[in-house]
């Protein structure tokens, strides 16, 4: 069903999106929303008159850990957000957040794949953001109409949770796929603090890869920006936008994908949370060098350059384009 979904997803991106430069401008939400002490303590999720209550009401927080890995929703009606649940103030934060057409609870699912494998390895606080009310629009337009609403409330809880734990953003991460890359993105310029890390996974291209930096993912949106691209053929980035950008199999489609993979690109997208997740557990198969290309470094002319690896473990002092070639056994 999750894989119909994206098939679907990228039918509709080649006959409507690509032909249409969609201009969003009149819908956009501005950016560096600064919070001081007193404004954060008003914060009210709740409040219909406080501009974002009519997407609040309609986004969700899954936290997972690993005393309650099917996941716990977080309830705006309380003050902190995370009492009564497991939620664990010296555990890191990881926030993933889908794309158009995403969802949190199907069992192949960026969220899904991603929760498992940290609670696999260790002990973390995994927050799914769940906004399939807009991402299932069967418009790509709205739904990307709506990525700065949905990153503005993102902020807004992330910031609750973190002033009132009084545990700061150092050990916030964030994670996008597709549209939700953007998401984080936006999330990072809406905080007061810069976060440690966002990582970018096939960062839409549809209407946004021309678009100037405060409309998409850039790498001043965290400290460190790492991005994964697997289907610049069709729906994803085709230019560097972290400070590390990772290019598997060339970046273009990948393997084991079908000759379907070549109209709609489906499956090369969602690659990038595939090996993503495999990375978390299994980081030896992700083994990327620096390289100016492809066919530099399918001819073995970067064999001798440093190395990092693709995924959680990637090296933060790191920076340029790296290229790896993935095993046909992966998922």
């Amino acid at each position: 069903m999750f894989f119909l979904n994206f098939m679907f997803f990228n039918i509709l991106l080649t006959v409507f999106v690509y032909a249409n430069d969609i201009s969003l401008q009149s819908d956009s939400v501005a950016v560096n929303d600064k919070f001081d002490d007193e404004y954060i303590n008003k914060i009210d999720l709740n409040d219909e008159n406080s501009g974002l209550y009519h997407t609040s009401k309609h986004v969700f927080y899954w936290l997972h850990t690993r005393d309650n890995p099917d996941g716990q929703l977080l309830n705006r009606s309380e003050p902190h957000l995370i009492e009564s649940t497991t939620f664990n103030a010296t555990n890191p934060i990881k926030v993933i957040v889908h794309g158009w057409l995403g969802d949190t609870k199907e069992k192949e699912s960026l969220c899904m794949y991603n929760v498992k494998s940290y609670l696999k390895v260790g002990e973390y606080n995994v927050i799914c953001v769940d906004w399939k009310q807009y991402s299932t629009d069967l418009s790509y337009a709205v739904a990307r109409a709506r990525a700065k609403h949905i990153a503005r409330d993102i902020a807004k809880v992330l910031t609750r949770i973190t002033y009132n734990m009084t545990i700061g953003v150092e050990t916030l991460h964030l994670i996008g796929h597709s549209l939700g890359a953007h998401i984080v993105g936006f999330v990072g310029k809406n905080l007061v603090d810069k976060i440690p890390r966002i990582t970018g996974l096939d960062p839409a291209r549809p209407n946004y890869e021309n678009n100037a930096p405060e409309d998409r993912l850039y790498i001043t949106d965290a400290h460190f920006v790492d991005v994964m691209h697997t289907n610049t053929a069709k729906n994803g980035f085709r230019k560097p936008i972290g400070h590390i950008d990772f290019f598997p199999n060339g970046g273009k489609s990948q393997p084991n994908c079908g000759f379907g993979d070549k109209t709609t690109g489906s499956c090369s997208h969602i690659k990038a949370y595939h090996y993503f997740s495999h990375s978390i557990w299994a980081k030896e198969d992700y083994v990327a060098r620096k390289c100016s290309s492809w066919n530099d470094f399918k001819a073995h002319t970067c064999d001798d350059n440093e190395s990092t690896f693709m995924g959680e473990y990637v090296d933060p002092n790191k920076t340029e384009n790296y290229y790896l070639e993935t095993s046909i056994d992966e998922p």
